[in-house]
């Protein structure tokens, strides 16, 4: 009877001590990221398959400046929905490669908890989507005060072709940096120069489709300048702000 008491009181003392055993927020924090993750990519996975023929399509306005010719690029009552999925995947890998990158260097504390990460991401994504937006405004006033609605039409299938291709390429530095502990900086030049790049092809595609004359030099420069650096310059004073609030608020720690 004793020896039965005795057996009771150890697991009863050993349950006890596991019960009380608290799940980190750092390593709640990572979790969520990771099924974030493995839910866009398999979202992603589906789209693919149900709407190749929408991914074609997308590459191919991807690298041509000119209007399409080929039949087999048909497009259907699917490519808004799929375009806007894909554009929404770049936003989202974008915000979750800003949140990894703040904790790595510290702008977020390590001890986050759940629902102030879920916060934070929500917001760095926020102020990605009013900076896709405000672009697509800047595009199309642009677009149809100074040229006709073709080549308007032609340039935005580019620049959304752009970056909706992006985020297929972001998994990779996404997923380096939230999971591989070691060459994170490789990761974080590599998202750069995928940034860079789509930039370059973004420019590429404004000459291209724009520029007709040699004496319209200056006017691409300053066009160059208020579409695509002012925005930037606009975009990194918004998330200097975001950081600083988040120091210097009392809700979040």
């Amino acid at each position: 009877m004793n020896t039965l008491v005795r057996i009771q009181q150890t697991f009863s003392g050993a349950s006890d001590g596991y019960i009380r055993i608290r799940l980190s927020d750092g390593q709640f924090v990572n979790d969520g990221i990771f099924a974030l993750i493995l839910l866009l990519f398999v979202l992603f996975s589906i789209m693919y398959r149900r709407n190749f023929r929408l991914f074609l399509k997308t590459v191919h306005d991807f690298s041509y400046v000119k209007e399409r010719q080929s039949l087999f690029l048909h497009t259907s009552n699917n490519e808004p929905f799929f375009r806007n999925f894909l554009i929404f995947q770049t936003l989202a890998l974008s915000s979750l490669f800003l949140f990894s990158v703040s904790r790595l260097q510290g702008w977020i504390r390590p001890g986050i908890s759940g629902e102030t990460a879920l916060l934070v991401l929500c917001g760095l994504f926020l102020i990605l989507l009013v900076y896709y937006q405000f672009k697509q405004l800047l595009y199309f006033s642009t677009g149809m005060v100074f040229f006709n609605k073709s080549a308007y039409r032609l340039w935005k299938n580019g620049y959304n072709a752009v970056f909706a291709l992006l985020g297929v390429f972001l998994y990779l530095p996404v997923v380096w940096l939230s999971y591989l502990g070691s060459y994170q900086q490789v990761a974080i030049w590599l998202f750069i120069i995928l940034f860079i790049f789509s930039r370059f092809v973004i420019i590429y595609k404004i000459i291209r489709i724009f520029y007709r004359k040699g004496d319209n030099l200056l006017y691409m420069i300053l066009y160059l300048c208020n579409q695509e650096i002012l925005p930037l310059v606009f975009l990194y004073e918004v998330l200097v702000y975001l950081y600083n609030f988040i120091e210097t608020s009392t809700l979040w720690h």
